[in-house]
Parts: structure tokens; C-alpha cells; sequence
């Protein structure tokens, strides 16, 4: 009997021991596990989150600054070519408002006159007879006046356009080293391109203080006559330009063939 009961004493106790030994054991476990498992999660998360960064694609939004500032730089360098051009030599832009002005107008009214053409409009107001006619003996020099009015406003659309076009630089007619005339003739049409734009807007804005109102082909033959003649001159005056004033450049770029970029014997 004595030593059932020990047996069953140290059963109780062994059972006890084990259960305060599995209790603690898990305590343990569970003591130990939530911070593993809190590393490892934590370190999974950062580790995709990495991953995410690297492998993300999505653009990013260019600076808005660096943008304004380009923009500004552009604009001041248009502006620039206006108001505060470069001029290498200070007889070009005199020697293109002379010839644009006076050359180029004057061989265009000769060579009316010569084909008995129809006079343009811009000589309507000098003439006292009402043929319209070049050839019917108008006063003495009564075409001096409006052509210089009107070579005024061709020379004007044409110095805008050099301006623009960097036209009264060096690299505008300079052909010495080899540089050829591949940027001479780029930087005539340049500015011719920009003229025609100044003459055609110069012209719609003639026709609108002439009528009152923006007028359309189709409206009236009196209209329509009035369109085709503006038409007409404005081809004419575009073409009669662009042969002077090219010739001109042309020309005056040849003088720059010595090895200095300087037109022979020239001291200045």
C-alpha cells in the first residue's frame, strides 16, 4: 500500500513537473516566437518594399523651374534679336533699307511701266487721270513719292525679318575659312520668310481699313477685283525683293572670300 501511494505521489508530481514544464515551455516558445516573428515580418516588408523601389518605373514629373527658366532664357533671346541686335557691320542694315526702299521699288515700277501693266494701288493716289495706266504721261515725278512710301514699308518688313533671322551677324555673310554659302542663302530665306509674314499680315490689316470688315473672296466682283489686285502686288513686291536684296547678300558675302573675312582693300 506505502508504496502504491509513493507511486502515485510521484506520478502526481512527474505529471505536475510535466505540466509546469510544458506550460513554461510554451510560455517560452510563445515569448521567444512573437519577436521572431515580428523580425521576420518586418524584415519581409522592408524587403519587398525595396524590391517595389527598385523594380518601380513610374516616371517623374520634370521641374517646373528648370522649364521656366528655359522658357525665360528663349524669350529674353528672342527679345534680344530686337531690341539689342548684334550688328557686325554697320553699313549692311543701311545698304539693305536703301536698296529695299528705293532699288526694289523703283525696278518694279520700270518694269511695269515698260510692259504697259496695270498701276499698282500703292500709286493711285499721285496719278490725275483715270485710265489706271503707267504709260498715259502722268506729272513730272509724280511717282517719286509713292514709291519711297512704299519702299518705306517694304524696307521695314524686310528689317524685321534680318532681325529675326540673325541676318546682320557675321555667320549672315561670311564665306571666308571654307564656311561656304550654305548659312548665307539659310539666313536670306529666313528673313524673306518672315518679311512676306510682316507684308501679308501688313496688308490684311490695309484691307480692313479700307472695307471696315474682313472681307471674303465671292462677295462682290468689286471685292473680288480688290482681293486679285492685292494679290498680284503682293507677289510682285515679294518677288522684286527677294531679287535685289538677294542679289545683294549674295554679293556682298563674295567679298568675304580673302582668308580675314574682309572685303578687299578694305582698311578700316
Amino acid at each position: 500500500m506505502t508504496t502504491l501511494i509513493a507511486l502515485l505521489l510521484g506520478f502526481n508530481k512527474v505529471n505536475g513537473f510535466q505540466s509546469v514544464s510544458s506550460n513554461s515551455i510554451a510560455g517560452a516558445t510563445t515569448a521567444f516566437a512573437q519577436p521572431a516573428i515580428m523580425f521576420i515580418s518586418a524584415n519581409k516588408s522592408t524587403s519587398t518594399n525595396t524590391a517595389l523601389s527598385k523594380f518601380s518605373t513610374a516616371p517623374t514629373a520634370p521641374s517646373t523651374t528648370f522649364l521656366s527658366s528655359s522658357n525665360n532664357d528663349e524669350n529674353d533671346a528672342i527679345k534680344n534679336r530686337f531690341l539689342s541686335p548684334k550688328i557686325d557691320d554697320a553699313g549692311l542694315p543701311v545698304a539693305d533699307t536703301l536698296l529695299a526702299q528705293i532699288v526694289a521699288p523703283s525696278l518694279q515700277v520700270f518694269w511695269l511701266s515698260l510692259n504697259h501693266a496695270p498701276r499698282p494701288t500703292w500709286l493711285a493716289p499721285i496719278f490725275a487721270n483715270t485710265d489706271g495706266l503707267l504709260y498715259s504721261t502722268p506729272a513730272q515725278g509724280t511717282l517719286v513719292a509713292p514709291t519711297l512710301i512704299h519702299g518705306a514699308g517694304l524696307a521695314f518688313c524686310w528689317v524685321l525679318g534680318a532681325l529675326a533671322a540673325k541676318g546682320f551677324e557675321s555667320d549672315a555673310f561670311n564665306i571666308s575659312g571654307g564656311r561656304g554659302y550654305g548659312t548665307v542663302v539659310t539666313r536670306i530665306i529666313q528673313a524673306g520668310a518672315f518679311s512676306t509674314g510682316v507684308l501679308i499680315f501688313s496688308t490684311q490689316v490695309d484691307l480692313l481699313i479700307e472695307f471696315g470688315r474682313f472681307v471674303q473672296p465671292g462677295e462682290s466682283q468689286d471685292i473680288d477685283l480688290r482681293l486679285f489686285k492685292s494679290i498680284v502686288e503682293l507677289i510682285s513686291d515679294v518677288g522684286f525683293e527677294a531679287l535685289v536684296l538677294g542679289s545683294w547678300r549674295i554679293y556682298r558675302a563674295s567679298l568675304t572670300a580673302n582668308a580675314d573675312g574682309r572685303p578687299p582693300n578694305y582698311y578700316p
